[in-house]
């Protein structure tokens, strides 16, 4: 990536659309839109990923990778790249050359505040050119748009909606806030390291625990996050099966290794222990209790976490085990906590589904929700379950586009739509015209068939002439999420 020409960033048709446009066309007017929620109980989208999308491409990479060559260098990466692709003669440099020349992006980018629960067919973003021989880039920068933004907004959406859930269990049984509820445990099961990272940077916007580290740098450098002070990016020390394995074939027993835990390796730290690689309930009924002073006695948590199973049942029965074991005591809204020194974690399989009936099965048995912590994975970034049916996260979930919808011609200012007669869904059909987006009774609206863009819109400038206008910290979009509810 590092190497690609910057204005390579692209499906190849984008190549050909400057030569096909209309002559004399001076300005387009584009929305990024989701229209279409696949999810029956999420009909809005979190907005987010446009700060670091500006800061990541539309400044550095495009510099470094665009403005900073030579015109030699330009010319030949994007001719080699493009007469393999299309053929010569089938594309314009010239573009490129003014482009290079102009020495800036002349784009205007219009949004929502990061961190705005969108509904559907609302548009989140306006592009166009502020200058008139750059029509063409408005639409060319649709790939690069929708390839680094709509994962990071369905994210943030998912973790909206476990965040959803804890905070409903834990105001009904606790005192306590839910931000560390539940962590981000999806890093390996990402198609990359960059999608990891974006991912998991979205689900720390509703809860402050992840295990994938580069989320942190990512947060501090295009959203000015503070991690340390804001208490953001908390992972735990933890054990894995080989650790555990290894340490059985010295020792012959589990007990060795959990004491020399819990008083040689971290006496002052809180850790899971990953606790089934052999025999789960042996662990919990056995082994435990045989090391309950050395708990009681540690300066931190332990952490028992289950990693196979049915994760409701083992969830439930483990909590009551562990109260059984270790005793606590009862909070202000008269629910069962463990003692503090011991609690679980479970890491596995979970879904939005599973996570609301453990919490309801404990509550029903008079538990408080903070007893347990999940730890989500990978397939709950990529799949959601929703009644027993499975829907996989992609573009479609939220059926996100970006349309041209205004132009001007000459000195004619033209509706631009897209309403196509064999799509029964509707999907497929755009705005027409510029766009306002408005509040009405605190919920979002759109209106269209505007000749000109309104300057009265919630969509406010962002980024223009190669410079960023307005900046977000990370904590500026949980509060606008969340209306203080962060600690």
């Amino acid at each position: 990536m590092d190497k690609t020409m910057a204005l390579l960033l692209s499906d190849t048709y984008k190549q050909c659309h400057d030569r096909m446009y209309p002559k004399g066309l001076k300005k387009l007017v584009s929305y990024w839109v989701p229209r279409k929620s696949m999810l029956e109980k999420q009909n809005k989208m979190v907005f987010f990923g446009l700060q670091a999308f500006v800061k990541n491409y539309l400044l550095d990479f495009f510099k470094e990778n665009f403005f900073d060559l030579t015109k030699e260098e330009l010319l030949k990466l994007y001719t080699s790249s493009m007469n393999v692709q299309i053929g010569e003669g089938n594309y314009d440099l010239e573009k490129v050359e003014k482009l290079h020349a102009l020495g800036y992006l002349p784009l205007e980018i219009r949004a929502l505040p990061e961190g705005t629960l969108v509904p559907m067919n609302v548009p989140c973003i306006e592009l166009t050119n502020t200058h008139e021989d750059f029509a063409w880039l408005v639409q060319w920068i649709e790939c690069i748009l929708q390839v680094e933004l709509w994962k990071p907004c369905c994210h943030a959406t998912i973790g909206y909606m476990y965040r959803e859930i804890a905070d409903y269990w834990y105001g009904k049984t606790t005192c306590l806030p839910s931000e560390m509820a539940c962590a981000d445990f999806g890093m390996r099961g990402m198609s990359c390291m960059e999608e990891a990272t974006r991912c998991s940077a979205s689900w720390l916007l509703s809860f402050n625990k992840t295990s994938t580290i580069p989320a942190i740098g990512y947060i501090n450098k295009y959203y000015n996050a503070d991690c340390k002070n804001n208490g953001l990016g908390i992972g735990a020390v933890s054990t894995e099966h080989s650790v555990m394995g290894a340490n059985f074939a010295i020792d012959g027993d589990e007990v060795t290794f959990v004491k020399r835990l819990l008083n040689e390796l971290y006496p002052n730290t809180s850790f899971s222990m990953v606790s089934d690689t052999y025999d789960y309930w042996n662990m919990i009924n056995n082994i435990l209790p045989q090391v309950k002073e050395d708990i009681l006695n540690h300066n931190g948590k332990l952490l028992v976490r289950p990693d196979s199973g049915d994760i409701v049942e083992i969830s439930v029965k483990t909590v009551e085990r562990l109260w059984e074991i270790f005793g606590g005591s009862i909070n202000e809204k008269g629910y069962k906590v463990l003692d503090p020194h011991i609690g679980i974690i479970y890491g596995d399989g979970c879904t939005l589904s599973n996570v609301d009936t453990i919490w309801r099965e404990l509550e029903a048995k008079g538990f408080a929700a903070n007893n347990i912590a999940y730890g989500v994975g990978a397939f709950c970034f990529t799949a959601i379950v929703e009644d027993g049916k499975m829907i996989v996260v992609t573009r479609d979930t939220f059926g996100i586009a970006m349309k041209a919808t205004f132009g001007i011609i000459d000195d004619k200012k033209l509706m631009i739509y897209k309403d196509p007669k064999t799509d029964t869904s509707k999907l497929k059909k755009s705005h027409k015209g510029c766009c306002k987006v408005y509040e009405e009774n605190g919920e979002l609206k759109c209106e269209d068939g505007f000749m000109e863009m309104n300057q009265d819109s919630l969509l406010t400038t962002v980024f223009k002439d190669g410079k960023l206008v307005k900046e977000d910290t990370f904590m500026d979009i949980r509060e606008r999420m969340y209306g203080g509810k962060h600690v």
